[in-house]
């Protein structure tokens, strides 16, 4: 394997988890072997402790009131130390000057002294104690049991009882051999089953990762197999599929988008061609060149307002919001736009009316909102038929306003209620393109005012006229 191969597979994820599987492991091992180790050592030195106790008590039954019989005494000690029995005990008796009185056979050590600890125990409290004592020579170490022994009120006697730690230290020391012996095969089944844990944890990551690898812009359509395991990568697999799906709807509008703006550019780019062309094929009047001109410049502002337009919704729809928000006053805003097009409509013999509207202060971009109801008042005059009415109104509400703009115009169907918002959409075209609309006003009217954090909303039927309500709240910095 390379070094690039390795430094690949040192980087994986499931090296990594098979990596910490072991690890984790291996200290599991070490700590519950430690504590077992330590455990089962005490465990053992407790029983052997209750095995002299019990030793003893056998031995002190050879006494009779306060005089202990010296020979039936020594005839137990003796009979103990021959006795095969399981423990090998030894024994020693000894008075309180320290001289050997009574010792069985293979005692560990005669000349061995008393610790002044367990004598002091043994005189001042009547105290028995337990010792691990470890002989030079010796392998193991012994553990002994110190009696006091008392005749009245005073020591008469110290009795010790010893027990050889070599079968409780061997049986420690095998099981710590085996569990040594067994950690290689632990980490080695450890390392094979985080290995294969991690494999197949990470198997629909890479089904994810071939996937995704083959989708491209003409096939935007395919999506990830859920697992359906109810886990965090079934999660992912499906936050996936919810991407892809934002991703090939937001490239269809793309598509979509740009083959309406290059069908809308290519009627206006025609006739400015075909003007062109008239005016070159042979001489005119000043007359007929000014008309000439007139029409390719009509034509040059549709396709200027049109770019002005989708320049708009290109920022919009790239999340670039330029808001300037400030207070201003709609209802004087909204009385200006009546001035202004109280011209257009009084020359299309349209009334256009605006209702009692009190000053009412918001916070707004107000160039932005201005577009938008001069794109509503522009539309509810075009759509609306000469001897027709169209009628502003304010409603102020606690935290926001509410906009109406009526006319009594053609109406818009019910099939195409959902639609009037869409990009390029017109209710008539044939209309629409006389008066050079692009079908992208309303569009940018939902674009600003959900900018604002508004909402606009529609109602119509066919024949009778619509109405549009436009939502905004007051404090735009609160909402």
């Amino acid at each position: 394997m390379s070094s690039k191969s390795r430094i690949r597979l040192f980087k994986t994820i499931g090296f990594k988890i098979t990596l910490w599987y072991s690890l984790s492991v291996v200290v599991i091992l070490l700590i519950a072997g430690s504590f077992l180790y330590f455990r089962l050592k005490h465990k053992l030195i407790k029983e052997v402790d209750r095995v002299l106790l019990d030793e003893s008590v056998e031995i002190l039954q050879e006494s009779s009131g306060d005089e202990y019989i010296q020979n039936d005494i020594k005839i137990t000690i003796e009979k103990m130390s021959s006795d095969k029995k399981f423990h090998k005990i030894s024994v020693r008796l000894l008075d309180v000057e320290e001289n050997k009185f009574i010792t069985s056979k293979d005692f560990f050590n005669p000349d061995a002294q008393i610790y002044e600890e367990s004598i002091t125990k043994a005189e001042e409290r009547g105290e028995s104690t337990f010792e691990t004592i470890r002989f030079e020579g010796m392998s193991f170490p012994y553990r002994v049991l110190t009696i006091p022994i008392h005749h009245g009120d005073s020591l008469k006697y110290i009795l010790q009882i010893s027990f050889y730690l070599k079968s409780t230290y061997k049986s420690v020391e095998n099981i710590e051999e085996n569990f040594i012996m067994l950690i290689p095969v632990f980490i080695i089944l450890s390392i094979a089953g985080g290995w294969l844990i991690a494999r197949n944890s990470l198997a629909p990551i890479e089904n994810i990762n071939r996937t995704t690898r083959k989708i491209t812009a003409s096939n935007l359509g395919m999506r990830l197999s859920p697992t359906h395991a109810g886990d965090e990568l079934d999660e992912l697999t499906k936050t996936i599929n919810l991407m892809l799906n934002r991703l090939e709807e937001s490239f269809r509008k793309i598509v979509q988008f740009t083959s309406d703006a290059s069908h809308e550019l290519r009627t206006p780019i025609a006739s400015i061609k075909t003007g062109t062309e008239v005016i070159l094929s042979k001489g005119r009047t000043a007359e007929e060149y000014r008309e000439l001109h007139e029409s390719n410049l009509r034509e040059l502002e549709k396709i200027t307002r049109m770019i002005s337009d989708l320049l708009i919704l290109l920022r919009s729809d790239s999340g670039i919001k330029n808001l300037h928000p400030k207070s201003f006053n709609l209802g004087n805003t909204l009385k200006e736009l009546q001035d202004t097009f109280m011209l257009i409509s009084e020359t299309k013999k349209i009334y256009l009316s605006i209702d009692e509207i009190s000053d009412i202060q918001i916070s707004g971009d107000e160039t932005l909102l201005r577009r938008v109801f001069s794109n509503l008042l522009d539309n509810a005059i075009i759509y609306t038929s000469p001897g027709g009415c169209v009628n502003i109104s304010l409603e102020d509400r606690e935290d926001e306003v509410i906009v109406r703009i009526e006319d009594t115009g053609i109406g818009i169907s019910e099939s195409d209620l959902g639609k009037i918002f869409d990009r390029f959409f017109r209710v008539d075209t044939s209309r629409s393109r006389e008066t050079g609309g692009t079908g992208l006003g309303l569009n940018i009217c939902k674009n600003i005012v959900e900018l604002h954090k508004g909402k606009i909303e529609v109602k119509s039927k066919l024949g009778a006229g619509s109405t549009f309500e436009v939502t905004l709240p007051k404090d735009l910095t609160n909402s």
